[in-house]
């Protein structure tokens, strides 16, 4: 098993930490991780407006401990993540312990660097993540958050909580994959970064000020429910191409009765099971017609039309325009 512990608030330092201890050089702020240990990337990335990011890609090939022991330096961590697990993924945070053998985790989350945080990844395991660090002097300045220490202070009381409490869904992947695959020979590519983690932590704050009353503040679903619901929502939109499980399979897989995953499902996503597959498959055919390589009619049959006018229908109700406009 690989361990690697770190105290350092500081992205470039830790990569050079990291580097070190895989016996690999950092270049351009990127290591390229030795096959021993994992096949992949991570990628120090840092922003004109002060803030710093870590954007990794890889899959382990041995066991991986990583410990981030906290600091008397008050920052925060906001950390995207979506790991295919192989046996089981345990998290901890300041002594609290989130573990799960689910196929696949999907979370946005925040920590603080007052909290020891610590993964345990087996070999297998596939990781893609983004962790961007902040402060809340950043938070107020940036996001105009008048009062940063209450929202902190509120979420992060939460802990382990606050792992499963903001599920990732459609729009927070969408920015995500935006970042991963970027165009790195573009001119706009720090602007373009810049922007997609901007959008990130604005909606993951503006939602947990919206929630702060309600779900956050006095949970009505637990744990363990919500992150059954993740699991749910990974297998629904894994792959649009082909007809999305039933309420009965997506029940079982949950260990839900399914008039429980349907309530469950609709408080924490906020629309019905297939209202949110259906913008899932909307949102995959505008990708693929933005992207220019596809005809309208091969979109349709790829997201499981056989009848163009009636993907064309579900279309415009999605998005107010036909296909074939937003091809144009």
């Amino acid at each position: 098993m690989f361990s690697f512990e770190y105290h350092s608030y500081n992205y470039r330092q830790i990569m050079n930490e990291l580097a070190e201890a895989l016996g690999v050089s950092v270049r351009n702020c990127t290591i390229h991780y030795p096959e021993s240990f994992a096949k992949g990337y991570s990628i120090c990335i840092e922003l004109p407006n002060g803030l710093q990011a870590i954007v990794s890609d890889y899959t382990l090939n041995e066991n991986y401990f990583l410990k981030r022991n906290k600091s008397p330096e008050e920052y925060y961590v906001l950390r995207y993540e979506e790991i295919k697990i192989e046996d089981e993924l345990t998290l901890r945070i300041d002594g609290e312990v989130l573990s799960t053998r689910n196929e696949h985790h999907a979370a946005i989350y925040l920590t603080s660097t007052l909290f020891d945080v610590s993964y345990l990844g087996r070999k297998g395991s596939a990781y893609k993540g983004i962790n961007i660090i902040f402060n809340k002097e950043w938070l107020a300045e940036n996001l105009k958050i008048t009062d940063p220490e209450e929202v902190l202070t509120a979420y992060l009381n939460l802990k382990t909580s606050s792992f499963t409490i903001e599920p990732i869904d459609n729009e927070y992947r969408r920015y995500f994959n935006e970042i991963l695959n970027a165009d790195q020979d573009s001119p706009l590519l720090i602007a373009t970064i810049q922007n997609r983690i901007l959008l990130l932590i604005e909606r993951f704050f503006s939602r947990l000020y919206e929630r702060s009353r309600s779900v956050i503040a006095n949970p009505k679903i637990s744990k363990h429910d919500v992150h059954q619901l993740m699991h749910v929502e990974s297998l629904l939109t894994r792959d649009v191409h082909h007809r999305p499980p039933t309420i009965d399979q997506l029940a079982m897989e949950a260990a839900m009765s399914s008039a429980k995953l349907k309530k469950l499902f609709k408080e924490v996503y906020g629309t019905s099971i297939y209202a949110y597959y259906q913008k899932q498959r909307m949102n995959v055919a505008r990708e693929m017609l933005l992207s220019g390589d596809f005809t309208v009619k091969e979109v349709g049959l790829q997201v499981g039309y056989s009848n163009l006018s009636n993907f064309a229908a579900a279309f415009k109700k999605e998005f107010h325009l036909l296909p074939s406009e937003i091809r144009a």
